[in-house]
């Protein structure tokens, strides 16, 4: 009961406090500074041991709230969210949107007013293919921008450690592909970050942080690259864009008569889970079938199988041919139907680094280009969908139609030409929409058919990186790397 009547009268006392001198002291024994409301130094004025943590959240984007229910104008956070739009910092809502706190320094009469930034550095590739020259700046609002200095920095991704790019002291540095090393861009396929300090007067700013990667690839979500193959898997990987664009199919490269059979920009097409043996020759067409397996309920046996899941190179009758495939489960190989666990199947899955027996070298790209290329995921194929800008080469007779992929924006070069290379029908072995749609595999499986795995298909203005295809089809294969 002494207790309670202690706590009672201190909070009383403190509470007399507050209304008296609208302040409050938290820690110490002396009366709050008279300039404060709430007073947190716990010991003096000159001895203070900690400090203030304020609430830590990710936020999504400046224009959305989340995690909060709605913008509040004087929320203040500190965010660890770090991408594209917002870095890690101490952020401000005025109400509509976050804005980061730019300085806390006091403000002298006659100095300019703080710096706004109305665009941040953004994003910018540096291809292989010819010398691409941009800029990596920022826009500021229209002040008296007199007086102002300009220093950028280095800033690794990983680490997040700093360095000062000697010389880079104006508000844009000029980045091409010889150039590139000056600014410690080295590596293909790697993400360098940057940004600039802004010092006007007693003020100062740090810009957003731009992007830079050099190499052929796509944009990948927060900010992520993955690299991308030239050109189709069988094609030639220094055919330039230009070329694949611009070639002209020819029904002379085939041995069916038919400028859809061409394989030189197209690539072959490859059953799901095989290897490289033969049976995907793009220029070859139904007759190198094997018609015994049309009708059959389960495909290829498993006592025609290899430890690996391939078909037993001695079985010339099917080895390196092309299984068709109307009935059953439409696969071209059998699964065991007794438990349906694929772990029991054979090994013949395109999974990079088969987490089953270690074998990596079922993955054709793994094969045919060497480590680390390999089939794309069905994720990725989606990250490379909708992170980047696909427009559309109508080419018809006069050339190769297709996508090209643009990781830089609209009016940016192209990274890489994706044609239109049809698919290989699982009925009778036969071109389907070659010039008019594209159908690539991803090394994901579909569990739920079974007997399906998943592709991105598209068609001009049309893409989709669910569809789920059987695997006795023939897609072509575009390789990616880390």
């Amino acid at each position: 009961m002494k207790q309670k009547m202690i706590f009672l009268a201190l909070t009383l006392w403190m509470l007399s406090a507050a209304s008296a001198n609208a302040q409050v002291r938290i820690g110490g024994t002396t009366n709050p500074n008279s300039s404060a409301i709430l007073d947190l130094n716990p010991n003096n004025e000159d001895n203070a041991t900690g400090g203030f943590l304020l609430p830590r959240v990710n936020l999504t984007a400046p224009n959305l709230p989340n995690p909060f229910e709605e913008h509040v104008k004087g929320l203040t956070v500190y965010n660890l969210t770090d991408s594209e739009e917002l870095n890690e910092g101490v952020y401000c809502n005025n109400g509509v949107e976050w804005f980061p706190v730019i300085s806390c320094e006091s403000m002298n009469a006659g100095t300019e007013p703080p710096v706004i930034f109305l665009r941040q550095p953004g994003f910018l590739w540096l291809g292989v293919d010819g010398s691409l020259t941009d800029t990596l700046g920022f826009e500021l609002a229209a002040v008296d921008k007199s007086g102002f200095t300009y220093q950028w920095y280095k800033r690794d991704p990983v680490t997040l450690l700093s360095e000062l790019i000697a010389g880079a002291t104006s508000d844009a540095i000029f980045i091409n592909k010889d150039n590139r090393t000056n600014y410690g861009i080295s590596d293909e396929g790697k993400v360098y970050q940057f940004y600039c300090v802004v010092v006007s007067g007693s003020q100062y700013a740090i810009s957003g942080t731009g992007r830079v990667v050099y190499g052929t690839g796509a944009r990948l979500a927060n900010g992520g690259w993955i690299k991308v193959a030239n050109a189709n898997l069988r094609v030639d990987q220094d055919l330039s864009l230009d070329y694949q664009i611009d070639y002209k199919p020819s029904a002379e490269t085939s041995t069916v008569n038919d400028k859809a059979y061409d394989p030189t920009v197209y690539g072959d097409w490859y059953e799901w889970g095989r290897k490289k043996d033969g049976h995907q020759k793009r220029e070859v067409l139904a007759v190198n079938t094997v018609a015994t397996y049309l009708n059959s309920p389960n495909g290829v046996g498993l006592d025609s199988l290899d430890t690996d899941g391939q078909i037993k190179s001695g079985l010339l009758d099917i080895f390196g041919k092309f299984i068709q495939r109307n009935a059953g489960t439409l696969d071209w190989r059998q699964y065991p139907e007794e438990d349906g666990n694929f772990a029991t199947a054979p090994a013949n899955e395109w999974t990079w680094g088969n987490p089953v027996n270690g074998i990596t070298d079922l993955d054709p790209c793994r094969s045919e280009l060497g480590a680390p290329w390999r089939v794309p995921t069905q994720v990725e194929w989606a990250q490379i969908v909708s992170n980047n800008i696909w427009i559309w080469q109508d080419d018809g007779t006069n050339g190769t139609s297709g996508y090209l992929l643009k990781p830089g924006g609209t009016n940016k070069p192209a990274a890489f030409f994706l044609p239109a290379a049809g698919y290989r029908s699982r009925i009778d072995g036969m071109q389907i929409k070659v010039g008019i749609c594209g159908n690539y595999w991803s090394s994901t499986i579909n569990r739920t058919t079974r007997t399906a795995s998943y592709t991105f298909y598209f068609e001009n203005n049309y893409f989709d990186t669910a569809t789920h295809t059987n695997r006795a089809t023939g897609c072509a294969i575009r390789c990616v790397s880390e």
